[in-house]
């Protein structure tokens, strides 16, 4: 892990704990967490290294021991940043499962889609133009996902370790299931197929139980409510892409990372609500239908389509 953002972790955690924290300042570290991926790895090692020091005290302090000579600094009357990182250094070497766990980074582009097989058994389907990073330890196994989609059927784990998705917006805790998380620029949308999941949005203090048959969208703000779901949420596990009276650029653009055929259309029909369940294989004939309802002129353009008015 990065120490930089290790240190900017700890550094922010003591920050939001000083009772002098402000709205600007809980503002200032979700922009900071939002950033990278880097950077909710180090938040959560930093919490992790907390709540495991406060209930093992006897560890703690011989963590605490090998660090004594670690550089401290003082903000706002508490322990700052660095002097966090050394804790972290020092309970490394004394608590090697706690060390930083190598993530493998898988990716996909605009119209692939990839299985994996995990090593605990388990059976992880990636969407188009998504990136999933596989981290697997001595005490957990995460999977982090960057941006995109993807199912997840879980494995059963012969050491144990509980398993944990980290999302933008939060994570996901399976319960012996299969479920989907699509992941777009305004929030996260997970669906159960089978059993059952947590899921704990970033703003949240609880977790929320989403069972089988329902769906939760939520962000790093609303945690959302859990509803029914319609069936839509998996469509792209099938390759369908599925419109509810959306605006047509916004269709075509997820039909183009489906089928990885550029799709576009005039600004001026942009807007025209459309909805329907497409075929993502086959771009150029779900056009066709589309063009045909909406009285719309279908015309290629080398290897691209494109949508005007007639």
């Amino acid at each position: 892990m990065n120490h930089d953002s290790l240190r900017a972790a700890a550094d922010w955690y003591v920050r939001l704990g000083d009772g002098q924290c402000t709205a600007d300042d809980r503002a200032a570290w979700q922009v900071w967490y939002d950033q990278a991926v880097e950077h909710r790895d180090a938040w959560q090692r930093v919490e992790r290294l907390k709540d495991l020091l406060g209930q093992a005290p006897q560890r703690g302090s011989a963590a605490l021991e090998r660090v004594g000579h670690s550089r401290l600094t003082t903000r706002r009357g508490v322990l700052a940043g660095v002097g966090v990182v050394g804790l972290a250094a020092g309970a490394y070497a004394v608590m090697p499962w706690l060390a930083p766990v190598p993530i493998d980074w898988v990716a996909t582009a605009a119209g692939e889609q990839r299985e994996l097989h995990l090593p605990d058994g388990g059976q992880l389907l990636l969407g188009p133009q998504t990136r999933v990073g596989i981290a697997y330890g001595r005490r957990e196994r995460t999977l982090h996902l960057a941006q995109g989609a993807m199912r997840l059927s879980t494995g059963v784990d012969s050491q144990g370790r509980p398993l944990r998705v980290l999302a933008r917006d939060g994570w996901i805790r399976p319960m012996g299931t299969r479920f989907t998380v699509v992941q777009s620029a305004r929030d996260t949308l997970v669906a159960v197929q089978e059993h059952a999941v947590e899921v704990l949005s970033t703003g949240s203090k609880f977790p929320l139980r989403v069972s089988e048959g329902q769906r939760l969208r939520f962000s790093a703000q609303v945690p959302g409510i859990p509803v029914t779901a319609d069936g839509s949420e998996d469509a792209w596990t099938r390759g369908v892409v599925q419109a509810m009276d959306q605006p047509l650029a916004e269709f075509l653009q997820a039909l183009q990372i489906q089928s990885g055929v550029p799709l576009s259309c005039d600004p001026a029909i942009g807007a025209l609500r459309v909805s329907g369940s497409f075929l993502a294989r086959d771009p150029r004939r779900s056009l066709a239908t589309l063009a045909e309802q909406h009285r719309l002129r279908l015309e290629p353009r080398g290897k691209a389509w494109h949508l005007s008015a007639r």
